[in-house]
């Protein structure tokens, strides 16, 4: 546990390094931890072998987030991003077309799933710090912690009825509410220091409670995402980078699922942002 607390201080720390600047910094924080995740999900999926060097599939899928970063940084809107979907979607087709029957279909479609799934997800924080009031948009999506640490304590105290047993045996209806509750009010202490700190009326702090309401709620849902995905494998863990942790995906699975949802709720229910 201690282990664990400190590691999580240290990520903290980091978080707020690369988020109150942004810019740059942030697009190169983001494109390394893409590449580590993409990384950690590519093994997890078996499309990369232990022992084994970089296969084809991988190095497009590599190739993929350097051009979904680049475009990023240069067009800085995400109606640009169905170029880098598709880009990555033809490269990955064209080498498992190429390379068959080296490569089954479901590895293709794995490597184009893994691409989507953490790297361009992930880029979307760099999206929302760029905004009007970026600097605490850009905050939002670690709400899911939040919502994982209430979840955690209420489920302790009322938890009574299974969540979701087959995937997640110790999660339960009561945490899951619990953790909502607790995104709503760290919401709305987001939207009052808005307030304060910007002149907004009092409607912005209704607007930051609904999207950490539905946040915390899909940020759950990515959470079971990444434990079935884990229990498909019969892996624990997806990495070893953070210690108590894991991997960047067993501690960004939730944060990295509900990141484009917090992007668009922003910018339908805050459109002066």
């Amino acid at each position: 546990m201690k282990t664990r607390v400190i590691s999580g201080v240290v990520i903290a720390l980091i978080l707020a390094g690369v988020l109150l600047p942004g810019g740059y910094l942030l697009a190169g924080v983001l494109f390394a931890v893409s590449l580590i995740s993409f990384y950690e999900l590519e093994r997890a999926l078996g499309i990369h072998q232990e022992g084994k060097r970089c296969n084809a599939l991988e190095l497009c899928g590599y190739a993929s987030i350097i051009v979904h970063y680049v475009q990023m940084i240069i067009v800085r809107d995400y109606r640009y991003y169905i170029f880098s979907l598709m880009f990555a979607f033809f490269l990955i087709m064209v080498c498992y077309v190429v390379n068959f029957p080296k490569f089954t279909s479901s590895q293709a479609m794995a490597t184009f799933f893994c691409f989507v799934y953490a790297p361009v997800n992930m880029s979307f924080v760099y999206l929302l710090r760029i905004r009007a009031f970026g600097k605490y948009l850009a905050w939002i999506p670690f709400i899911a912690w939040v919502c994982d640490t209430c979840a955690y304590f209420a489920g302790r105290a009322f938890g009574k009825h299974k969540l979701a047993p087959h995937l997640s045996p110790k999660k339960t209806i009561e945490g899951a509410i619990g953790g909502i509750v607790g995104s709503v009010v760290v919401g709305a202490i987001i939207g009052y220091v808005i307030c304060i700190n910007e002149g907004y009326n009092s409607g912005i702090i209704s607007m930051m409670m609904i999207i950490t309401f539905v946040g915390s709620i899909i940020g759950q849902l990515g959470d079971l995402l990444a434990s079935g995905i884990k229990r498909d494998h019969n892996i624990k863990d997806y990495g070893k980078l953070i210690p108590g942790h894991g991997g960047i995906m067993d501690r960004f699975d939730s944060v990295i699922f509900v990141i484009p949802c917090i992007y668009f709720l922003a910018a339908v229910l805050t459109p002066r942002f």
